[in-house]
């Protein structure tokens, strides 16, 4: 029989895969109606976008700070009503400011929604179950993001609107699922509330800590907003119809990539294994980089680059997890989490990036630097790595001497 708490889970993977299919469906719409809408070259769409993704992930990381003495519920019903409000503001607006403001209230909303998901997992359920909640929710994320851009084309025969109408609709389903029980914040009444400010010194404290944030700041860079600046890169070439067209199809491709061998390769990675597992992430994804710019073939090389891209992606993404449980003291698990956010920083500034080098450059040599801080974020690793395996020496002939 299905327990309270497991179905007060569900619900949540529930809200969670409704908003990620909300985000979705308007993905490959998001460039090309700031530029129609608002006369925005690549550049200046890049700077927008990325400007407003690095203003969430650094109001993400205090949301996650207020989210351990607030209720739970009423941040995530918050987080769904930004979220709704932008899909509605943004194609009816002509204003740039308007437009603004929707898309950072909506990333700030999705940020400390995703973040309110895992804090409610960890709540409800016991140390062994967790790392399952959350390897279904990431690969129903991804289930998300397969079936989104579809949906768009096909009520895109419908209006251009429609889309956007369908967002809203998703987002508040997303909301009515939310479970009503354990609202409480994770913090003990009465106990000490530790400030923002000693919270991000603690953590600024553990070099090993800073110089793998660094490193899966530069992998986010590199794939976590790449359908925010590759349609930057297409529109130079392609006529806005085919931009679209081959967006969703990248998309699609990275997405059913990612729910098709996540699990056979994610339950081959140990905790013996970590560093081997990190590099080949970082190979993998720097080769699928290169070919998103080099291919030759069209959209069925960029495709097949996509392939490749992906799979360094799906190891890259438990392993850094497992990485940060094994560095972080049992006395400080969810602060060490809660710092994993500040790696959103790199997909922020993905797309600021792409548009100031394609302003400046080729697509091959966006690429190309790219694929170059991805060899940049392997040598943070193995950097972070090596001052572990020091403290960890250190620790032992302390321990050895105090005998």
């Amino acid at each position: 029989m299905i327990d309270e708490k497991e179905i007060q889970v569900r619900c949540l993977l529930a809200s969670s895969w409704l908003l990620t299919m909300s985000r979705a469906v308007i993905a490959p719409l998001l460039v090309l109606t700031l530029g129609r809408q608002l006369n925005l070259n690549g550049e200046q769409t890049g700077l927008l976008l990325g400007g407003v993704l690095l203003l969430s992930a650094l109001m993400g990381l205090y949301g996650g700070h207020l989210l351990d003495h607030w209720p739970r519920r009423p941040v995530l019903l918050g987080s769904v009503a930004l979220i709704a409000l932008n899909y509605l503001v943004l194609p009816l607006s002509q204003q740039l400011w308007w437009s603004a403001l929707a898309l950072a209230l909506s990333e700030i909303g999705q940020a400390v929604h995703s973040i309110a998901i895992k804090a409610l997992i960890s709540d409800l359920l016991p140390p062994e179950r967790r790392g399952k909640a959350f390897s279904l929710r990431y690969t129903l994320a991804n289930v998300g993001w397969a079936l989104g851009p579809l949906l768009c084309s096909l009520l895109l025969a419908w209006g251009g609107d429609w889309p956007f109408w369908c967002a809203i609709v998703l987002a508040v389903a997303g909301g009515l699922a939310t479970p009503r029980g354990s609202c409480a914040p994770r913090r003990e009444a009465g106990a000490p509330a530790p400030g923002f400010l000693a919270t991000l010194g603690r953590l600024r404290q553990d070099r090993v800590l800073v110089l793998f944030t660094l490193s899966c700041a530069l992998a986010n860079l590199v794939y976590a907003r790449f359908s925010s600046y590759l349609p930057l890169y297409l529109m130079q070439s392609l006529p806005e119809a085919e931009v679209l067209r081959w967006m969703s199809a990248l998309i699609s491709c990275n997405a059913v990539g990612v729910v098709l061998l996540q699990y056979p390769l994610g339950r081959r990675i140990r905790g013996s294994g970590l560093m081997k597992a990190i590099g080949a992430g970082f190979l993998l994804l720097g080769l699928g980089t290169l070919g998103l710019g080099w291919a030759p073939g069209g959209l069925l090389g960029m495709c097949a680059a996509m392939l490749v891209f992906t799979v360094g992606e799906i190891v890259l993404v438990p392993a850094e997890y497992l990485y940060i449980d094994a560095i972080a003291p049992e006395d400080c698990k969810g602060v060490y989490y809660g710092a994993q956010n500040l790696a959103s920083l790199g997909g922020a500034l993905g797309p600021m990036l792409a548009g100031w080098m394609l302003a400046r450059a080729s697509g091959g040599v966006l690429f190309a630097v790219m694929a170059s801080l991805c060899a940049l974020a392997w040598w943070l690793a193995l950097r972070g790595e090596a001052l572990r395996q020091a403290r960890s020496i250190g620790c032992w002939q302390a321990a050895a001497l105090k005998i």
